[in-house]
């Protein structure tokens, strides 16, 4: 394609918002990249698009020629699939997204379906997709698994850069701390909940600076009201939108920046803040969970006042905090990327092919997950256990039914199915809908031992409830990488289902939380600050995953002694992870469990963040350098009840 493209947005371009404000910095790389780009600016209101905007937008589209290129701003183009519809074949179109626009924070249900609808049926018309963070995409993948609306072009992350600026200095001693909040005041921003949370910080050597456009008139009363009502007017200020020059100003003499939003599609100003040296105080609301780096900030739930509240008193009134937290900002700022280089990949996105989708249907944090470790689960699990499993189910039925729980991409049915005999039917169980279409596309391919294909059924429901899991009339039962999330009332109410029906268990690589290094020769490694963080991790692991408090690295054992109790026979083995330093197919594994590692101790650890972040770059940097790989430890075990009446089948 040529360097050149045309760019439409809703409104007037210039506007100071997070995503015109990207629109507008990409556009400055490319340009300087050598690409002609006009920039569009549409009449009407959006997103709720009126008849205005829509004539806006088709007649924007129809002075283009035939194949031009043309970028549409996701605020102007997800409310009229029409106008998008109408142009699709003729031109070249590329859709820009920074959140789906039914993730507008104080829409009612029926408004959030229609424009997530809305917005689906556009996205099926374009040649290609660029979101502006992983979460983003991640979400796009959610919502059109469950709208059943499927998302056919390519989409690429293209994050956001940032400009290059100096480290603002560090408070004083008995400086006033000053806080910075820069978002326009709208409800999905949160500067309400902000205001109910400073008026419980103790103290008046702190002050609070808000900077945004008052877009919402209504919700700007709101919070002058409680900042008023709260007799914080010398404490917390409204200044209002503001030029550049002012903005950095106030970034220069901040000692941290505050975002509470309810939900960001990236959260720009959290890299601004980091660029500036500055701890981030915010919300792990839609990708603000990504976007913070460890270390470098605090981040609690969004809306939770309290919460708020608490890192916000901590950081007024911890100096040793403060000191990690610049800390850790001064090291994610360091990894920043800058404008430049968002523009190149924004570049390759638009002159990569079309008809060649880099993200496929699947949650891609989870499908990349789950990718990265199905060969070390492969090399790892024990063959002489599901040996033991296909002998067992031999003896009783020619045409065994397998229920898989928590199949994800069906890796665990990719390992059996080969390995079992007679004419396999599998449920798969998942609450995923988008990795259950992974795992049935996996199916597709897969035979028994004697080259017989296996039939399947898949049930997108959660193990919470697992008396609503269709367990019955089941031979044997199996999951893979479950068992560390479940509780122990989940282990007791499986042992009684499959004692009652007399089923056997083939349970796969359950984590037993134990960790550590290894060097080059295969010896373990582990300092102190790895015996800290393996008690953070270890600590995490029994937090509530969504199936009760977890048990974490404990699940095997008390899974064993239930079993035990139920009169099963129990085979066991162990299947660690071995991955060696210094391989390179295995680094990606490597790294990803060093992150997880990482965000688990933060998670649990907040206030040693920084800590968990200079351990996180000296293990990254140690596997990058083939010094070290890592040993996680895991158990398999397959039971059959003992003394039970065989269930022999035709």
């Amino acid at each position: 394609m040529s360097k050149r493209f045309t760019l439409v947005v809703a409104g007037d371009p210039a506007q100071r918002t997070g995503g015109y404000i990207y629109d507008a910095q990409i556009v400055s790389a490319l340009r300087v990249q050598g690409w002609e780009i006009d920039v569009v600016g549409l009449a009407g209101t959006f997103p709720d698009a009126d008849a205005e905007a829509a004539e806006a937008l088709t007649q924007a589209l129809a002075l283009l020629p035939d194949q031009a290129e043309v970028v549409i701003d996701g605020l102007a183009m997800g409310a009229l699939p029409e106008v998008v519809a109408q142009h699709a074949q003729r031109l070249q179109i590329t859709a820009l997204l920074h959140h789906p626009l039914g993730d507008e924070q104080g829409l009612n249900d029926a408004d959030q379906q229609r424009f997530h609808r809305s917005e689906l049926n556009a996205l099926a018309h374009v040649a290609r997709i660029i979101v502006t963070s992983h979460f983003t995409a991640r979400r796009l993948l959610e919502l059109a698994a469950h709208y059943e609306m499927p998302l056919i072009p390519r989409v690429t992350v293209v994050e956001p850069g940032v400009a290059q600026a100096s480290i603002s200095p560090a408070a004083e001693s008995a400086e006033t701390l000053r806080l910075l909040c820069v978002a326009t005041l709208t409800p999905r921003k949160g500067q309400d909940i902000l205001v109910q949370a400073l008026s419980g910080v103790a103290g008046d050597h702190w002050q609070c600076d808000c900077y945004g456009g008052a877009r919402d008139a209504a919700f700007t009363q709101r919070v002058q009201q409680l900042i008023d009502q709260n007799g914080l007017q010398g404490s917390v200020h409204l200044h209002g939108e503001c030029d550049s020059e002012t903005l950095e100003s106030a970034y220069r003499s901040a000692h941290a920046l505050v975002l509470p939003s309810w939900y960001e599609g990236y959260g720009m100003v959290v890299t601004e803040a980091l660029a500036h040296g500055l701890p981030v105080i915010t919300t792990t609301g839609g990708a603000l969970r990504d976007t913070l780096p460890a270390g470098a900030g605090l981040s609690v739930e969004p809306g939770d006042v309290d919460a708020l509240q608490g890192a916000l008193s901590r950081f007024c009134h911890d100096d040793e905090l403060r000191h990690q937290l610049r800390q850790g900002a001064a090291l994610a700022r360091e990894a920043l990327s800058d404008w430049q280089e968002a523009g190149a990949k924004f570049a390759a996105a638009l002159t990569a092919p079309a008809d060649s989708p880099n993200l496929r249907p699947g949650s891609q944090f989870a499908s990349d997950w789950l990718t990265l470790r199905e060969a070390a689960d492969i090399d790892s699990r024990s063959q002489p256990l599901a040996e033991l499993a296909a002998e067992w189910l031999s003896a009783r039925t020619p045409a065994p039914l397998i229920v898989d729980l928590g199949c994800g991409r069906g890796s665990n049915m990719r390992f059996l199915a080969p390995r079992l005999n007679g004419h396999q039917r599998w449920k798969l169980i998942d609450h995923d809908a988008i990795l259950l279409a992974q795992a049935r596309q996996c199916a597709a391919g897969l035979s028994n031992s004697q080259g017989q294909p296996v039939a399947i059924e898949t049930y997108c429901i959660s193990l919470e409830a697992l008396a609503e899991v269709p367990l019955d009339d089941a031979h044997l039962v199996t999951a893979s990488a479950l068992l560390d999330l479940v509780s122990q009332q989940w282990i007791d109410a499986l042992v009684t289902r499959i004692a009652g029906q007399q089923q056997a268990l083939l349970i796969a690589l359950s984590v037993t939380g134990e960790w550590h290094f290894i060097d080059p020769q295969g010896a373990p490694v582990l300092d102190d600050e790895d015996r800290w963080l393996l008690a953070m991790f270890m600590a995490h692991q029994q937090r509530d995953k969504g199936l009760g408090d977890a048990l974490g690295g404990q699940a095997h054992e008390a899974l064993v002694a239930a079993l035990e109790h139920a009169d099963y026979r129990i085979e066991q083995a162990e299947t660690p992870w071995q991955l060696a330093a210094g391989s390179q197919q295995q680094q990606p594994l490597m790294m990803a469990l060093l992150e997880g590692w990482a965000e688990a101790a933060t998670e649990q650890a907040p206030e040693a963040a920084a800590r968990t972040a200079i351990w996180l770059q000296q293990r990254q940097q140690a596997v990058a350098n083939g010094e070290l790989g890592i040993w996680v430890a895991h158990r398999d075990l397959f039971a059959t009840r003992l003394l039970s009446t065989p269930r022999v089948e035709a």
